[in-house]
């Protein structure tokens, strides 16, 4: 008994001692029609379970098994063969080609002078097509094992010239059977585990984790119903061409499209069907969100504003032909927008009529206005001031720490700084006179975020307009900030 003991064990550290060295590929390529038959092979190291260089997982949600494998950057260096491996499958068995279409899956081997990798599909023969076969050996959090077989083709590194052919082998790779885990959304039953079925170290990218995906939906969806009655009440809704005074209300480029209709999704919803993506090491950190939310307020300006205070019509007629001539000219790339000002300028004294500041009228005819979550540096959210003797610390937002508003201020270039107004809710020091990176006047202001806290809690937002007053004061007086105050974690 002892003895057999003993041998149990030594074939167990034998074992083990083996998985330790990590797993091997091997596969033969045959040209199709006989000829030199062309092998590579090469074995792996026994992966990390956080090395974004060889990936898998099982999808416990709904059964998809998920995996990544590629070599180090730099492979194209070494004169040991590599593979580049991606499965996305819940079937044992599955078939396909390359650029097809399915992206999904890929087995491509490779070296110095060579490429083995799944046919091309042919279009124009497509009875003739035979595809690249993989079949699961075995697939659990600590092994991948598997088999292919099939169609391939063979490529030379060099002038990718290319044979048709086929190809035998087999893979088994080894990895630590642990994942790395978010925080778990505070009062939600969510999955912390990154299941990450994109991994990459080099673009500091992953697939969000159950939790961080719910938190990501739940902020979207109350940043979307807070400006709901922004868009609602104040854009332009009739049904012939905009006038003097309407307001159209825009995306920012860039930016999520919170315009589109108003999803009710579970509060914890994480919503599988979409592979949010965030940074490498986001779990670690406070969260931060990759979503930008933002929003343009355009003013219709009057004739008068547009090109000068006479009401004479025949001045006007003239002025508006002169005006349309000149953006003609102008969207042809004929003439600058610095050419058509001057032009306008030009016309506008001849006819002794005052020239309209064009700088000014576009600041007072545009607002900017954007909702930034957890700010996690000083620029971010300090505010440059424009008027530093028009500066006030207001206290008229319900659930806001404070607000912080400076006047627009023109600047000896003949540019202007608009008027801007800050709205900062959540937990803040209060506001300092400064200076900005650039060394301009700021109000620096610094949120709090608690030594332990959820690195998925919302502890801080700030909502920055920049552009007219008067839009300004209306998109305060339709924000619902109640929704915006529920999000905040408690301190």
């Amino acid at each position: 008994m002892y003895k057999k003991t003993i041998l149990a064990i030594a074939i167990l550290l034998v074992n083990l001692f083996a998985n330790a060295q990590g797993g091997s590929m091997q596969v033969t390529f045959t040209p199709a029609g006989g000829g030199k038959q062309m092998m590579m092979q090469f074995t792996a190291p026994l992966l990390k379970f956080d090395n974004p260089h060889g990936y898998w997982f099982i999808n416990p949600h709904n059964g998809d098994r998920h995996m990544q494998y590629m070599p180090d950057a730099g492979w194209g260096d070494r004169k040991p063969d590599v593979a580049f491996i991606t499965m996305n499958e819940k079937k044992d068995d599955f078939f396909f080609y390359d650029q097809s279409g399915n992206d999904s899956n890929q087995v491509t081997i490779k070296n110095n002078n060579y490429i083995i990798s799944a046919p091309e599909y042919n279009r124009d023969e497509a009875d003739k097509n035979k595809p690249l076969h993989v079949h699961i050996n075995s697939f659990t959090a600590s092994a991948c094992s598997f088999t292919i077989s099939g169609a391939a083709r063979l490529a030379t590194v060099k002038d990718n010239s290319w044979v048709e052919g086929s190809i035998t082998g087999s893979a088994h790779f080894y990895r630590e059977p642990k994942y790395d885990k978010s925080d778990v959304l505070p009062g939600c039953d969510c999955d912390p585990t990154i299941y990450a079925s994109f991994y990459d170290k080099e673009s500091n990218s992953r697939t969000t984790s159950a939790c961080e995906t719910a938190l990501r939906n739940k902020i979207f969806d109350a940043v979307q119903k807070a400006l709901a009655p922004v868009v609602t009440n104040i854009a332009f809704k009739g049904s012939a061409g905009m006038a003097a005074g309407n307001i159209d209300i825009t995306i920012l480029p860039g930016h999520a499209d919170i315009k589109a209709p108003v999803k009710e999704r579970p509060y914890c919803s994480s919503d599988y069907r979409h592979n949010w993506l965030t940074g490498l090491n986001a779990h670690k950190t406070f969260f931060t969100s990759d979503d930008t939310y933002g929003l343009r307020f355009i003013k219709i300006p009057t004739a008068a504003e547009l090109g000068g205070g006479s009401t004479d019509p025949d001045f006007q007629k003239r002025q508006a032909v002169h005006r349309d001539t000149l953006i003609k000219q102008m969207m042809a790339g004929k003439i600058t927008a610095d050419q058509y000002t001057k032009s306008m300028d030009g016309f506008n004294q001849r006819n002794g009529v005052e020239t309209p500041d064009y700088k000014k009228m576009e600041m007072n005819h545009n607002l900017y206005l954007q909702v930034i979550i957890n700010p996690d540096n000083r620029e971010t959210m300090l505010m440059k001031l424009g008027d530093k003797n028009n500066t006030k610390i207001q206290h008229n937002v319900k659930g806001s720490a404070y607000e912080v508003f400076t006047g627009q201020l023109k600047e000896s270039d003949g540019s202007w700084i608009s008027n801007k107004l800050y709205v900062y809710i959540g937990k803040f020091d209060a506001p300092v006179a400064g200076k900005s990176g650039g060394g301009y006047d700021a109000e620096i202001s610094t949120a709090i975020y608690p030594p332990n806290g959820n690195k998925l809690g919302v502890y801080s937002i700030i909502i920055k307009m920049e552009g007219d007053k008067d839009m300004a004061d209306k998109a305060i007086a339709n924000i619902d900030f109640d929704i915006l105050e529920k999000l905040i974690t408690p301190q």
